[in-house]
């Protein structure tokens, strides 16, 4: 196909056309100037399953340190940090953890919003009937749920929407990573859904404020910074 470059030159000397690529330009430019103005106002979580934070049992003596320890960090980004919006990501361990400690200190602050990110909207379909139970109502008290695999750019056209595929725990942990300006991890260094999450952070160049939780050191906290 050729190109009329006279044509075009001309088409870019029209006032019109110089008019609507400039309001093109400021309508973009505010829509990426709102988004970081929520962005850097959202706090999202990764971590460990329930297998490396005691087990399955929500009340086990580890999980009940990690929603001691919760709930001092969020109610810092809160107070301190003014963040007002928590993205979970609505699976088994520590994102169960983070969303009810959000919700509990929702009581204190109305002002925030407990968000959950889920992967696909069938992520629980494998799960106990307890545990479909808890994840049904934690979905209920959500402030906004995201199917993630519904979303653009972060779609996974391999398999239908609503199943599961490990591509999509990854697009749901790429699309809290992007709208967040801080991370709360729950991460004993191994491996793992949440090493590969920090890993994505680390070259967004986004400059995220992690607030790291070691399990294995009592939940000792280490606050650090990613490049921007």
């Amino acid at each position: 196909m050729s190109i009329d470059f006279r044509k075009l030159s001309k088409q870019r000397l029209d006032p019109e056309w110089i008019k609507q690529q400039q309001a093109r330009r400021e309508e973009e430019r505010r829509i990426f100037e709102e988004s970081e103005k929520i962005r850097h106002k959202t706090v999202c979580f990764t971590g460990h399953r329930p297998q490396k934070l005691g087990g399955y049992d929500m009340k086990n003596p580890t999980m009940l340190k990690l929603k001691e320890k919760l709930l001092e960090v969020i109610e810092i980004l809160i107070v301190e940090n003014e963040r007002d919006r928590f993205i979970t990501g609505g699976a088994l361990g520590a994102d169960t953890a983070a969303f009810w400690c959000v919700h509990i200190l929702k009581e204190k602050y109305p002002r925030i919003k407990n968000i959950v990110a889920v992967p696909f909207e069938n992520q629980d379909k494998k799960w106990s009937t307890e545990q479909q139970a808890w994840y049904r109502k934690m979905l209920d008290k959500a402030d906004e749920v995201i199917k993630v695999d519904e979303t653009e750019n972060y779609k996974d056209n391999t398999v239908p929407i609503g199943e599961y595929s490990v591509a999509k725990l990854s697009r749901r942990n790429e699309y809290m990573v992007d709208h967040s300006k801080d991370i709360v991890a729950i991460y004993d260094g191994s491996k793992s859904g949440t090493s590969n999450c920090l890993y994505y952070a680390q070259n967004r160049y986004l400059g995220h404020e992690i607030w790291r939780l070691y399990p294995q050191y009592d939940f000792q906290l280490d606050i650090y910074y990613t490049p921007s």
